[in-house]
């Protein structure tokens, strides 16, 4: 069983209400599920449905994963996202017209012994930095996906897409409607040493990738962690519309020789 270090941090941006959250859960080893469930979402909706709506698929998601019938992980994660998915539609028939457009981003990471499973639906990014350079994990579900293969393909200019008015326009969302798309690892990314996994909203993306990468690589490996680091330089570009943000990061520590029986931990910022 593997020992995680993990780190977490959230800030406001230029938001009137903090509309991410999440959650991280230590597994009972008892399950066969993992060690660590991390989750994040961002949520979208307006002032009275984006933090609902957020808190709402935090806390589902973290309740259900190791309640529901599963052999697999993927198959719990797959499980888990559709109870969530259902719980929203529900909440939003509470309320269709004060509720109308809620819905969250969700990303869900579990790490085992033999590597990484994740889940995700919307643009909140998941990267893996190794060796000094930053790879995006999980699809992007934004329009910008779309744009970029069109700027690959030749059909446009990467100026056209970066000043696109719907670059940033969601593809899929929890919503309690269908999910149009989800991405599922069906199979555990493996992790080697020195690895560090990097879970964000996508506030975050005020940075580039090798800006991010950069501060990962100065992280200091035995005790120090990079959020507030990040959070900082989000902040620093001082933009009059900044999102909300948060970072979640994690890497392996030594193997466990012991660990207590049926031992949760649940932190959780945000949210109202």
């Amino acid at each position: 069983m593997v020992a995680w270090i993990h780190d977490e941090g959230m800030a406001q941006g230029s938001r009137s209400r903090q509309e991410d959250d999440y959650g991280v859960f230590e597994l009972p080893s008892e399950l066969g599920a993992g060690d660590l469930l991390l989750v994040l979402a961002d949520g979208m909706g307006g002032e009275q449905g984006g933090a609902l709506a957020s808190t709402l698929a935090v806390r589902e998601f973290i309740e259900t994963y190791d309640a529901v019938s599963a052999t697999t992980i993927p198959e719990r994660l797959e499980q888990t996202l559709l109870h969530v998915n259902t719980q929203m539609g529900r909440k939003v028939a509470t309320d269709p017209e004060g509720l109308s457009g809620m819905g969250c981003t969700l990303l869900a990471v579990v790490l085992a012994e033999e590597g990484l499973y994740w889940i995700s639906v919307g643009d909140s990014p998941l990267w893996l930095w190794r060796r000094g350079r930053l790879h995006r994990l999980n699809q992007d579900h934004a329009y910008r996906s779309i744009l970029a293969h069109r700027v690959a393909m030749g059909e446009i200019s990467a100026d056209f897409a970066a000043r696109h008015p719907d670059r940033n326009a969601l593809m899929s969302a929890v919503t309690g409607d269908a999910l149009d798309l989800v991405d599922l690892s069906h199979h555990a990314h493996t992790l080697k040493e020195g690895d560090q996994i990097l879970l964000a909203s996508d506030g975050v993306l005020t940075l580039s990738e090798q800006q991010i990468a950069a501060m990962l690589k100065r992280n200091p490996q035995v005790n120090g962690t990079p959020c507030q680091t990040l959070l900082a330089a989000v902040a620093a570009h001082q933009r009059p519309y900044q999102d909300n943000i948060t970072v979640l990061w994690v890497r392996a520590a030594e193997f466990s020789v012991h660990r207590s029986w049926w031992h949760r931990v649940w932190e959780h910022l945000g949210g109202d």
